[in-house]
């Protein structure tokens, strides 16, 4: 399908120019929406796009068999929920992560739902468990397959000025130290949401917090939103059996790869979407990393394949504990003596 496409890097990662091209190609798509794959087969626990939609795309009403979010890069527009006659029973207006409004929304299974556009165009990052099956997206009776632009026109007259339903804050709760999570249901967060957790990572010891979207341990998707200081220290690990990927919200940070001897394999710089450097990066799995932190903070928008494994990360042995600060540095200085000689070789500078 010329709206589709592959990404096919060994660590897949993303940026403001993959945007634009995947925004230049929904003219040419006869749905109006073009997307760019991360996930490398339909089989893969974690099926994750960047989307780019016109603000003429129609998209009908459905429901999914499993928990599916939705994050807004570019654009406005909102979500509508439907009960089962086809009512509507709330909205959620969306923006970016600067505006005001809601940037993310976690769309809870068997609950109907569908996307008008107030922009021009808009682009969004999906995650959904996989694997991809056509039969998990179903459509209500009353759900017209529109075909028409006519009547697509007229869907979205109907709903886009309809009232709005108010924005509350994300309902969340303190768990552990380190963790925090929201209450069931449809979940949005603004960025107004995270400075809680801005405010309190300082104080914890091992200088990080997250906020987990997910309902619990056992939820077939897991998202997160963490907060990083320039002082944390992520001991270089990886997971068994599924990957993991990282959307990049405040701050810089270079992501490593290495090999099993702990050898640097590549280095991706990330950064925010407007930054110049990637946004996003994949971390396919079997593969040992690690993040160091660039800024005094860093907020990230984090998902992987539930459920919870203790088993299923691996901690490299050749890297230090987190609990052994001293030990620690001294791992990062020479870590960083190796990321130096890989870009000299590299060209990088």
């Amino acid at each position: 399908m010329n709206n589709v496409r592959q990404c096919t890097d060994r660590f897949p990662r993303f940026s403001q120019l993959e945007i634009d091209e995947c925004v230049r190609g929904i003219e040419q798509s006869p749905t109006l929406r073009a997307r760019v794959c991360m996930h490398p087969n339909t089989e893969d626990r974690m099926q994750e796009m960047f989307i780019a939609f016109s603000g003429k795309t129609y998209v009908r009403p459905s429901f999914h068999t499993k928990d599916e979010s939705f994050h807004m890069l570019e654009g406005r527009g909102k979500y509508l929920f439907f009960d089962e006659r086809g009512n509507v029973t709330r909205d959620v207006r969306l923006g970016t992560y600067d505006s005001e409004l809601p940037f993310y929304c976690r769309i809870p299974a068997h609950q109907v739902h569908s996307l008008v556009l107030h922009s021009e165009y808009a682009m969004a990052h999906e995650v959904i468990a996989g694997p991809f099956e056509r039969s998990s997206t179903l459509f209500p009776a009353w759900a017209i397959d529109y075909q028409h632009e006519e009547e697509r026109a007229q869907f979205r007259k109907r709903f886009i000025d309809m009232p709005v339903s108010a924005i509350p804050d994300c309902q969340y709760e303190r768990i552990t130290e380190e963790m925090c999570r929201a209450k069931p249901g449809i979940v949005t967060l603004r960025k107004a949401d995270l400075d809680y957790l801005k405010s309190e990572v300082y104080g914890v010891p091992r200088k990080r917090i997250r906020l987990c979207i997910h309902p619990g341990d056992d939820a077939p998707l897991h998202e997160m939103f963490v907060v990083y200081t320039g002082l944390t220290y992520v001991r270089p690990n990886l997971h068994i059996g599924k990957d993991e990927s990282l959307h990049i919200l405040e701050g810089d940070a270079d992501f490593i790869f290495f090999d099993e001897a702990g050898n640097v394999l590549d280095v991706v710089p990330l950064g925010t979407q407007h930054s110049g450097k990637n946004f996003f990066v994949r971390v396919p799995q079997g593969v040992f990393h690690t993040i160091i932190m660039r800024s005094d903070y860093l907020v990230i928008h984090e998902a992987t394949p539930g459920p919870f494994r203790r088993e299923e990360t691996l901690w490299a042995p050749w890297a230090p504990l987190d609990s052994d600060p001293a030990e620690a540095a001294q791992y990062l200085q020479r870590l960083e003596s190796q990321i130096r000689e890989f870009r000299s070789i590299c060209g990088e500078g």
